[in-house]
């Protein structure tokens, strides 16, 4: 795994704290001691900060976003799956 350095040193973790409104707050954790948050909406915010801070899709993510999964159009509707031309929205049921 990539070390990335920063002013504060070394990047150590990363915490999240679930609110009962459904938003949360991440804290990115350094070897000083110091911690930078971030406030969310929801969950969907807190995975695109991870995506973000934590590199690119995995290796056909974007196709299958695209509908380019290789399921059947009759098992990939009712299972919820994105169908050829659709926007990406990344997962199903996630409401993005």
């Amino acid at each position: 795994m990539e070390e990335h350095k920063h002013k504060k040193g070394r990047h150590t973790h990363t915490t999240v704290d679930h609110h009962p409104d459904h938003s949360h707050t991440s804290h990115k954790h350094f070897e000083d001691g110091s911690k930078e948050s971030a406030a969310h909406a929801d969950i969907n915010g807190v995975h695109d900060m991870l995506e973000e801070a934590h590199g690119a899709p995995n290796p056909g993510e974007a196709d299958a976003d695209a509908g380019q999964h290789g399921v059947p159009a009759a098992q990939a509707a009712p299972a919820g799956l994105p169908m050829p031309g659709a926007a990406p929205g990344g997962m199903p049921g996630a409401g993005a």
